[in-house]
C-alpha cells in the first residue's frame, strides 16, 4: 500500500512538473533498481533535477521484488524524497538512498557488475557522502559541475554497510 502511494504521488507530481522527459516506468521486476538510481546520480551531477520524479518512481517499482532485503527500505524512502523541487534536498535524499543501495549491493555481488562506490569527503559541509556509479571516471552528484570529478573510489569490501 505504501509503495503504491509513493509511486502514485511521484507520478502525479511528474505530470505537473516541467522538463521531465524520462521514459515511463517499467513493470515491477523488469528493471534493476540500479538503472534508474544511476540515472538519478548522473542527473544530479549535471546540476539538474529534471526527470527525478519519474526516475524515483522507477526505483520504487524496481525495488518492490526485493523490498524485504537489507538496505532496500532506505532506497525506497530516499527515492520518495529525491523528487524534490530543489537540488539540495534532492542530493540529501540521494545520499540516504545511496547508503541503502550500498548495503544491498554488498550482499548481492552479482548485481554490482560495472558499478563502483565513490566517496566525496567534502559533501554536506565536509561530513562526506558515498554513492554508487558506473565504473570509470568519477561523476560527483553532490557537487555537480563545480567539482564533477572530485571523490575517491572505495573497494566494495571497504564500503560502509
Amino acid at each position: 500500500m505504501l509503495r503504491g502511494l509513493v509511486v502514485f504521488s511521484l507520478l502525479i507530481g511528474s505530470a505537473c512538473g516541467p522538463g521531465n522527459e524520462v521514459a515511463p516506468a517499467p513493470i515491477a521486476g523488469k528493471e534493476p533498481m540500479t538503472a534508474p538510481y544511476v540515472a538519478i546520480q548522473e542527473t544530479l551531477a549535471r546540476d539538474s533535477i529534471d526527470g527525478l520524479t519519474q526516475l524515483s518512481a522507477r526505483v520504487v517499482v524496481a525495488a518492490e521484488p526485493v523490498q524485504s532485503q537489507p538496505g532496500v527500505e532506505e532506497v525506497i524512502a530516499g527515492a520518495g524524497r529525491v523528487a524534490a523541487q530543489d537540488i539540495d534536498t534532492a542530493r540529501l535524499a540521494f545520499s540516504k538512498m545511496s547508503m541503502g543501495l550500498i548495503v544491498y549491493l554488498k550482499q548481492h555481488a552479482d548485481e554490482r557488475a560495472g558499478l563502483e562506490v565513490v566517496f566525496c569527503p567534502m559533501a554536506f559541509n565536509n561530513k562526506g557522502a558515498h554513492w554508487v556509479q558506473k565504473s570509470g571516471e568519477i561523476v560527483n552528484p553532490y557537487h555537480g559541475m563545480m567539482m564533477l570529478h572530485c571523490g575517491d573510489k572505495v573497494p566494495w569490501d571497504k564500503a560502509p554497510g
